[in-house]
C-alpha cells in the first residue's frame, strides 16, 4: 500500500529523468556533429595537400594551427597533486607497526 506522496515523487522522479535522457541524447548528438565536422575538415585540408602533391606543386601550409591553452590547467593540478602526496607520504611514514606476539623464532621448547 503506498500513500500519494510516495506516488507524486516517484511520477516526479521519472519526469526528471525523462529530462536528463533528453538532455544526455541532445548532448551526444552535439558531440557527434562537433566530431563530424572536425573530420569533414580534416578530409578537406588532406585533399587540398594530396592535390598540390599530386600536381608536383610545393605545398606551404597556409592555416594556423589551433592552440588551446590547457597546459596552465595540468601545470596547476600537478602542483596540488605533487602536496597532496607530500602530505599522505608524512602520514605513512609515522606509522609504527604493531609489536609481534609469541615466542621469539630462535627458542625451542627445552625439557
Amino acid at each position: 500500500m503506498t500513500t500519494s506522496y510516495i506516488k507524486e515523487r516517484v511520477q516526479e522522479l521519472k519526469a526528471q529523468k525523462k529530462l536528463d535522457r533528453a538532455k544526455e541524447e541532445a548532448e551526444r548528438l552535439a558531440k557527434e556533429e562537433a566530431l563530424a565536422e572536425r573530420k569533414r575538415l580534416s578530409d578537406e585540408r588532406i585533399a587540398m595537400k594530396q592535390s598540390a602533391i599530386d600536381s608536383g606543386e610545393v605545398f606551404v601550409n597556409t592555416s594556423t594551427p589551433v592552440v588551446e591553452e590547457t597546459t596552465s590547467v595540468v601545470k596547476e593540478t600537478k602542483k596540488e597533486t605533487k602536496k597532496t602526496a607530500k602530505k599522505t607520504v608524512k602520514k605513512a611514514v609515522t606509522k609504527v607497526a604493531p609489536k609481534k606476539k609469541g615466542r621469539p623464532k630462535g627458542t625451542k621448547n627445552k625439557k
